[in-house]
């Protein structure tokens, strides 16, 4: 009992206590190139739609359960280039799932060697 009230009150007085200067908070950054990314279901078939920042004007998206692939690796070209923020949307097509849950992955590929870069993973929502 006297441990839990030690660690309750050493809890209050952290939380209480000032900011040391020089101490940096952190805050989570922008993602460099999706945000505002939502996604809608209707009639088992999933609508995604956000904003893009990209630097060769177009990025991959790509469907897995965490065991296999169920939509492979497509590309989307959409309006703009970075530094500029476009819309997009996608229709993805009616996907086989088994139980758990799906992913939706949306990257850039390296322009030099191909390999992805600015992975944005989403969580499918269940039925």
């Amino acid at each position: 009992m006297k441990a839990i009230v030690y660690i309750l009150i050493s809890s209050i007085l952290l939380l209480g206590a000032p900011m040391k200067s020089g101490a940096e908070s952190v805050l989570p950054q922008e993602h460099p190139s999706f945000k505002d990314v939502k996604v809608r279901e209707i009639k088992g078939r999933f609508t995604v739609t956000g904003q893009a920042r990209v630097s060769s004007g177009s990025f991959y998206y790509m469907v897995e359960d965490g065991h296999r692939v169920l939509l492979s690796e497509t590309l989307l070209k959409v309006n703009k280039e970075a530094p500029a923020w476009t819309e997009f949307s996608i229709i993805l097509p009616e996907l086989k799932r088994r139980n758990g849950k799906l992913f939706l992955n949306l990257y850039e590929r390296d322009e030099g060697d191909g390999k992805i870069i600015h992975s944005y993973l989403v969580v499918l929502p269940n039925k």
